[in-house]
C-alpha cells in the first residue's frame, strides 16, 4: 500500500467520525427544543437553504398587508365617490320640457277657473240670502215713489226702473241706487239688463268703499251667461283688492283679465296697473 492511498483512507475515516459527531450533537441539542421551536427551526433551515431570511419574509408580509390595505382604502373611496354621485344625481329634479311646462300651466289655469266658479256659486247663494233677509225685514219703500218689489214686471217697466237706478247712481245716491237695482233683480234675474243691474250694485258698494261687498257683487256678475259686464267686473275685482292692499290677489285677478279677455279695452289698463303694483 502506498502512502497516497493510506492518506485517502485516513481522510475518509476522519470524515465519517466527524459527521457522526455532528449529527449526534445536533440530535442531542434538538431534544431540548419544543415542537413549535423545532418546526420554526426547520422553517429557518429551509429559508436559509432557499436564501430567504426571516426579516425579509416579515417585510414582504408587511408590504403585502400594506398593499392590501391601500387597495381596500382606494376601493372604499371609489365606492364612496360613486355613492355620492348617485345621491347627487338622484337629488336633482328631472328637467321639464317646454311642452310639459305649458301643459302644467294650462292644468293650473283650469283648476283655478274651477275654484273660481265654485267661489262665484257661493257668492251667488250669499247674495240671494242677503236679498231674502232684506225682504223679511220689510225694507222701506224706495225714493221717487218707486213701489215695492213685484213678482211680475214688464220689459218697459224694468227699463224704466233701471234708468231710475242709474240716475241715483250718477247723483251719488249710492244707497238708493243699490235698493233700486236689488228690486229689479228680485223681480227678474233673466232680463237682458239683470247682469248690468248686478254690476252697478258692485259699483255702488265700491263707491261707498265697501270693498268686500263689492267683491261679492262683481263675482256674482259671472253667474249671468254671456254678460257684457264680465270683463269690467274682472277689472273691478283687481281694483278692489288693490284698495284692500292685497297686491298678490290683485295681480291674480288682473292676470286673469288679460288671459281670459285679451281683446277687452280693460286689458291695457290691467297691464298698466300690473307694472305699478
Amino acid at each position: 500500500m502506498n502512502i497516497r492511498m493510506f492518506k485517502s483512507i485516513v481522510i475518509i475515516l476522519f470524515s465519517i467520525i466527524l459527521f457522526a459527531g455532528c449529527a449526534g450533537s445536533r440530535e442531542e441539542g434538538d431534544d431540548y427544543l419544543s415542537e413549535d421551536e423545532k418546526q420554526q427551526k426547520e422553517l429557518d433551515d429551509i429559508e436559509a437553504l432557499l436564501g430567504i431570511s426571516s426579516d425579509e419574509s416579515d417585510q414582504q408580509s408587511s408590504g403585502q398587508e400594506a398593499v392590501t390595505r391601500t387597495d381596500d382604502s382606494q376601493q372604499n373611496e371609489r365606492l364612496d365617490l360613486l355613492g355620492t354621485d348617485e345621491m347627487i344625481d338622484n337629488s336633482q329634479p328631472a328637467a321639464m320640457s317646454s311642452e310639459e311646462a305649458k301643459r302644467l300651466e294650462k292644468k293650473i289655469a283650469r283648476l283655478e277657473d274651477q275654484v273660481r266658479t265654485k267661489d262665484r256659486a257661493i257668492a251667488d247663494l250669499s247674495a240671494q240670502l242677503t236679498v231674502q233677509e232684506a225682504e223679511l225685514n220689510k225694507r222701506p219703500k224706495f225714493s221717487q215713489g218707486t213701489s215695492n218689489i213685484v213678482s211680475d214686471i214688464s220689459m218697459e217697466e224694468y227699463q224704466s226702473r233701471y234708468d231710475d237706478a242709474r240716475a241715483e247712481f250718477e247723483a251719488r245716491n249710492y244707497q238708493a241706487a243699490i235698493q233700486l237695482f236689488e228690486s229689479l233683480l228680485a223681480a227678474s234675474s233673466s232680463h237682458s239688463l239683470s247682469d248690468n243691474a248686478q254690476f252697478w250694485i258692485g259699483e255702488s258698494h265700491y263707491a261707498l268703499r265697501q270693498y268686500d261687498a263689492a267683491i261679492i257683487d262683481f263675482e256674482k256678475v259671472f253667474t249671468f251667461t254671456k254678460s257684457n259686464k264680465a270683463d269690467a267686473s274682472q277689472f273691478k275685482l283687481g281694483l278692489c283688492y288693490i284698495r284692500k292692499g292685497d297686491t298678490n290677489k290683485a295681480r291674480e285677478e288682473l292676470d286673469r283679465l288679460i288671459r281670459n279677455y285679451p281683446n277687452s279695452a280693460y286689458a291695457a289698463k290691467a297691464e298698466t296697473l300690473l307694472s305699478q303694483i
